[in-house]
C-alpha cells in the first residue's frame, strides 16, 4: 500500500444536504424497482397475466440508479483503485500521477455530460417517447445530472485537495 498524505475528509453525510437528497432518490428508485419486480413476478407466474410495460420500466430505473448513484461513489471513495500501478510510480511522481488520473476521469465525465445533453436536446426536439408513453428525456436526463454531480464530487473530494497540497 502506498503512503500518501492524508486526504481531506468529505463533509459528514448528515450535514451534506445534497447527499441526503441523493440517498432519498436512490432508495426511492430501489424501492420502486423492488415493488415493480415483485408485482411483475406475481402477475406473470401467479396470475399468468404479465404486465409488459413493467418489464420495460425496470431497466429504465436501473439506468437511472446507475447514473444518479455515480456521485455517491466519489463521496464515499468506493471506486476501484489500481494499486499495482500506483506502487510502480516513484513517490516523487505520485501526486502528478494521481492528478493526471483524476483529470482524465474528469474529462471523461465532462464528455459524458456533453454527449448526454446533446442527446437530451435531440429527444426534446423530436418529442421522443418510450414504449411506455413517457418522455424519453426523463430517463436521459439522469445521465448528465449524475455525471455532473459526480464531476463536482470528484473535484471537491479528490482533485482540489491534491492541487492545494504542497509538492
Amino acid at each position: 500500500m502506498i503512503d500518501l498524505p492524508e486526504l481531506e475528509e468529505p463533509p459528514p453525510v448528515a450535514r451534506d444536504r445534497l447527499a441526503v437528497i441523493e440517498r432519498i432518490v436512490i432508495v426511492g428508485l430501489f424501492l420502486a424497482m423492488t415493488v415493480i419486480g415483485c408485482v411483475q413476478i406475481v402477475n406473470r407466474h401467479g396470475l399468468q397475466l404479465p404486465v409488459w410495460n413493467l418489464e420495460q420500466l425496470l431497466p429504465h430505473i436501473f439506468i437511472a440508479i446507475t447514473f444518479l448513484g455515480l456521485p455517491m461513489v466519489y463521496r464515499h471513495r468506493a471506486y476501484l483503485a489500481v494499486e499495482v500501478v500506483q506502487e510502480a510510480v516513484p513517490s516523487r511522481f505520485l501526486r502528478a500521477y494521481r492528478l493526471a488520473l483524476w483529470f482524465a476521469t474528469a474529462a471523461f465525465l465532462a464528455a459524458l455530460i456533453w454527449t448526454a445533453l446533446d442527446v437530451l436536446q435531440f429527444q426534446l426536439e423530436i418529442s421522443a417517447i418510450t414504449t411506455m408513453e413517457y418522455p424519453a428525456a426523463i430517463l436521459t436526463a439522469t445521465v448528465p445530472i449524475g455525471a455532473a454531480l459526480a464531476l463536482w464530487r470528484l473535484w471537491r473530494i479528490e482533485i482540489r485537495p491534491l492541487l492545494r497540497r504542497d509538492s
